[in-house]
């Protein structure tokens, strides 16, 4: 049995470890906000793995034994749970195209607290309960702030835009509960407590949570890997068509200066100002619909837009204060 538990912790530490930096690799070429804040999630899910690996493997070991495998332990703990709520919260935020404000910042002052106050070794078995539910009932909250939202927005075409992440918060709210549902299960039914005396550790995997890693995990990979190969199109489809009809060097589009666009970005908004279909732009600048649909989210970024219609109109009054007439 022992083996198995040490083959399951090292094929998720690489699991994570992948994911982390396939994502961060994604960041440093697209400077996507969500790449970053993925990959980071991963670089915590793989901390907090280790640190379970070596409560399972290593504490025998001088070097983690005694006062400093409890201060070591129990402090990441700490700093990985307080974390990965927040990126949970960082991410639910940016699939809803929120920003991140003052109020989110006081909505997790009470994890903050109740995880650093209740995280030691000496606490009862409700204290140890506490510590995990508490994750739990922010991720069931993040869900519902996902849902909320979606089921009252009057915006068709935003509701269309978040409408894929359907599944992935569905996945969430259904492991909040199976997680919740074990650590209950466990921490009151075995005695979940610290033997203060010895030391002994009795094993942290909760298994609903470690699936529920795994398939975050698996996700942040597909997305690195897509980002990355959306890198590779985009290089190779350069040299090929140079644009829509409207060709207007960049110098002499004030609106792509005013907001940093890049050529291909150019390209995109003209065919966005059109009404095109993302394979119907595809299929004129010569890439993917992926591809066109990364340089679209990027021109929503950078003109703080949420949807098309919301670009379209900034636009138009980007050039009535010209005393020109745009789309023309």
């Amino acid at each position: 049995m022992s083996t198995i538990i040490f083959i399951f912790d090292i094929v998720l530490i690489i699991i994570f470890a992948c994911s982390g930096t396939l994502n961060v690799t994604a960041y440093c070429k697209h400077k996507h906000v969500r790449d970053l804040e993925t990959g980071v999630l991963m670089f915590f899910y793989c901390l907090n793995s280790m640190i379970i690996f070596m409560s399972d493997f290593l504490l025998k070991v001088p070097l983690f034994e005694g006062a400093y495998h409890v201060l070591t332990y129990f402090g990441v703990k700490v700093i990985c749970g307080i974390a990965i709520s927040a990126l949970y919260l960082c991410l639910t935020s940016s699939f809803l195209e929120k920003k991140i404000g003052f109020l989110h910042a006081i909505v997790m002052m009470p994890l903050i607290c109740v995880t650093v106050y209740v995280g030691s070794l000496n606490g009862s078995a409700t204290q140890h309960w506490i510590f995990y539910t508490i994750r739990q009932i922010y991720l069931a909250g993040y869900v519902l702030y996902y849902f909320i939202y979606y089921a009252y927005s009057k915006d068709r075409e935003y509701q269309m835009r978040i409408s894929k992440y359907r599944s992935l918060f569905l996945v969430g709210g259904i492991f909040a509960v199976l997680v919740f549902a074990e650590d209950s299960t466990v921490i009151f039914n075995f005695q979940y407590v610290v033997n203060i005396l010895d030391l002994k550790v009795f094993t942290e995997h909760n298994l609903s949570e470690d699936i529920f890693f795994a398939i975050l995990a698996i996700i942040g990979v597909k997305n690195g890997f897509s980002q990355l190969t959306q890198s590779i199109e985009q290089a190779e489809a350069a040299p090929c068509k140079a644009g829509p009809e409207k060709e207007v060097p960049l110098e002499e589009e004030p609106f792509i200066t005013a907001y940093g666009l890049s050529n291909r970005q150019r390209d995109v908004l003209f065919l966005l100002m059109k009404d095109w279909t993302y394979q119907k732009m595809a299929e004129e600048l010569g890439l993917s619909v992926g591809t066109v649909k990364f340089h679209a989210h990027g021109i929503y970024e950078k003109t703080d837009s949420r949807n098309r219609s919301e670009l379209i109109h900034k636009y138009k009054e980007f050039y009535v204060s010209w005393g020109q007439n745009p789309l023309t």
